[in-house]
């Protein structure tokens, strides 16, 4: 938008923050763990098949779920009822009072690959400290490192100690917040078997996009590009600037593009440069993991272009003992260019801050958080990046507007952006600067026009100052 010296005070808010796209990222997930819901283990063996070897086992039992690459960046979601987490209680040992040649190949099968009574504890205690994991019962916390297991090891056909196909699709979710490492995996499918009608024994398998040795070559792209990231991060206690760095660094090295390959992983962000937000999420959180900060993956919608919901990823970081939403997605102009109406797409910084450690409140604006997981809840303003930055007002006090312009001015900055606390300020800063033009009482050379932007629901304002 282009204001002009002498013009009558006749303005357009240009809003180019309610109109856009996101591509689809994993769906939500319903259910719950069940318990162990047998008087005896006895008569779980007996429900199992070991001790009665009269199954019922059919193709029509199995079930797929596959974490489907979104072309359409339209796609629609439905509401979710919230997702119940009271797991139940642990299920005792596979291995006690376990005979029968069945169960001793499926036994042989966990064994194989790593799954038996005493490295699964090992195993638990090595997983301590992942977000969603942490959120798990006993039991979810078994079969979360089993589902680990199985896809670590690209194994088929693995015994789960689950009979709740609800479970598996919940618990597998809860593995995938956690492990954004994890890119050679896009669903599951597992096989029920039954007695008389009843499940008694799941059967997983991953869904494997690539083999093992196309995944050891693309970590080895990873881990080049990762490194090279990491060399140049900034290293403080401070870890606001970290958390900075890799916002920065993944929107200036990635193009978003609908449909990019792989976009649902990592491999979209560190071997091809190209993805949507799921790949964003997970490559944020994977840089900031690696450099010790808490990062986690958050899905959930937003609406898009056809005022109707879309799927959408984006995370929650712990930046110096508090919580904060980032969206590096929406933070990436090539984002923003492909999902706004504006029409001069050269007149948006290549940075867009306003989803840069903000709270619960200021992104629940645009973003609705699925029920999928408990998320902490974000209240802090200290380490957002506009107050961070010295560039929030909570007054419209124009000293400060010439303040800003002058700090910006001498670091060579392209543009002053102004981040309102409230409505009002906002529409007071709008009045002053645009309708009745003291924006040019603060440029340092001679101009009549100038051109701006403003993004009014997150409340900003963006004036262009040099190109």
């Amino acid at each position: 938008m282009k204001i002009c010296r002498g013009e009558k005070k006749h303005t357009r808010k240009l809003n180019i923050g309610k109109r856009f796209i996101v591509a689809a990222v994993l769906g939500l997930m319903l259910g719950i763990l069940a318990g162990c819901a047998y008087s005896s283990f006895d008569e779980y063996l007996e429900t199992l098949g070991i001790k009665d070897s009269e199954y019922e086992d059919s193709s029509e039992d199995a079930t797929t779920y596959v974490i489907s690459e979104e072309d359409d960046p339209l796609s629609v979601v439905e509401e979710k009822e919230t997702v119940n987490q009271d797991f139940g209680s642990q299920m005792e040992s596979f291995y006690k009072q376990i005979t029968g040649e069945e169960a001793q190949e499926d036994k042989a099968a966990r064994e194989a690959i790593g799954l038996t009574e005493e490295s699964i504890e090992a195993m638990k205690k090595e997983q301590e400290g992942n977000f969603a994991y942490d959120k798990l019962t006993e039991a979810g916390k078994t079969l979360y490192v089993e589902i680990l297991t199985i896809v670590q090891h690209q194994a088929e056909d693995i015994l789960v100690s689950t009979v709740s196909d609800d479970a598996v699709k919940l618990v597998f979710d809860y593995v995938f917040i956690d492990h954004p490492e994890i890119f050679w995996v896009d669903g599951y499918t597992t096989q029920d078997r039954s007695v008389k009608g009843v499940v008694n024994k799941i059967t997983f398998t991953g869904r494997y996009t690539c083999d093992m040795e196309e995944v050891e070559k693309r970590q080895k792209q990873i881990s080049e590009y990762v490194n090279k990231c990491l060399a140049d991060a900034p290293s403080s206690d401070d870890e606001y600037f970290a958390i900075k760095y890799v916002y920065d660094y993944i929107i200036d090295h990635t193009e978003y593009v609908s449909g990019a390959p792989d976009n649902q992983n990592i491999c979209s962000v560190f071997i091809n440069g190209k993805s949507v937000c799921n790949g964003y999420a997970k490559a944020t959180q994977y840089l900031l993991n690696k450099l010790g900060i808490q990062c986690i993956f958050v899905s959930g919608t937003v609406p898009n272009i056809g005022g109707r919901t879309a799927k959408h990823a984006w995370n929650i970081v712990r930046c110096n003992d508090a919580y904060y939403y980032i969206d590096t997605t929406w933070g990436d102009s090539s984002f923003r260019s492909e999902n706004s109406s504006l029409a001069d797409s050269s007149k948006m910084p290549p940075v867009n801050y306003d989803y840069l450690c903000v709270t619960t409140e200021e992104i629940s604006k645009t973003h609705t958080i699925s029920d999928i997981i408990r998320v902490p809840e974000c209240n802090s303003m200290a380490d957002n990046y506009y107050v961070r930055e010295d560039e929030y007002f909570k007054n419209d006090n124009l000293d400060l507007v010439k303040d800003l312009f002058d700090r910006r001015y001498k670091d060579g900055s392209d543009y002053v952006t102004i981040k309102c606390a409230t409505q009002e300020v906002y529409d007071s800063l709008f009045e002053k600067l645009i309708n009745d033009r003291k924006v040019f009482d603060y440029l340092k050379e001679e101009t009549h026009i100038v051109d701006y932007t403003t993004f009014q629901d997150s409340r900003t304002i963006i004036v262009w100052i040099n190109g």
